[in-house]
């Protein structure tokens, strides 16, 4: 039996923050696929990857016209499900997360 062991340390979500204002519904579409179910649009974006070399390849090809322009940052599944209500579900980014960040969309 082939089973696929999921490691929340292993499971990368990138989160798009826009230059300005809101993250627009198309723009969720071309980074998605879909505009998704959310109501308003977002102050950022997150979007899930089963590794960070999958997110890091995303986001290096990534070339679908986009609104605005977007700085985005990984983290981990871990981080994530260490997010508190509380505080908006906001990540705690480590140092070297924070340093290591992606331009996408309009320059």
């Amino acid at each position: 039996m082939n089973t696929t062991e999921l490691s929340a340390y292993r499971i990368y979500w990138a989160e798009f923050f826009p230059a300005f204002g809101v993250v627009t519904k198309h723009d969720r579409k071309q980074i998605d696929g879909f505009s998704g179910m959310m109501g308003n649009s977002p102050k950022t974006y997150r979007k899930h990857f089963a590794s960070k070399e999958k997110a890091v390849e995303f986001l290096k090809n990534f070339n679908k016209p986009l609104d605005k322009s977007y700085t985005v940052r990984l983290f981990t599944d871990r981080q994530f499900g260490l997010a508190k209500q509380s505080e908006g579900y906001r990540i705690h980014y480590t140092r070297k997360q924070w340093a290591e960040t992606y331009e996408i969309g309009n320059k």
